[in-house]
């Protein structure tokens, strides 16, 4: 016999609680730290870029345009983790 479709292990749900809130704690430690480091990584990216347009170095021009991109896109991420927090409990939902 199987069990019943609804019927979700205890340790699962658990685990996904814990998982939620060490997310969460984790989103707010690192608040503080992100959006200051992110601000001085995108300006050392921005210095980076014009320094290698101004000299014709491609590869200081690359790492300077990957710099900001790579910032944008933490950025992005970490203003999303209420959005992806609150997709993950939507599709956890029909196992509790």
């Amino acid at each position: 016999m199987s069990p019943p479709a609804h019927s979700a292990n205890p340790a699962v749900q658990e685990f996904a609680a814990k998982i939620a809130q060490s997310l969460t704690i984790l989103a707010q430690a690192l608040g503080s730290i992100i959006i200051p480091l992110a601000t001085v990584m995108m300006i050392v990216s921005i210095i980076m870029f014009i320094f290698g347009s101004i000299f014709h170095s491609s590869n200081i021009k690359k790492a300077g345009a990957a710099g900001m991109i790579s910032v944008a896109v933490g950025i992005l991420l970490y203003y999303a983790i209420p959005t992806i927090m609150g997709i993950l409990q939507a599709m956890s939902a029909p196992f509790k």
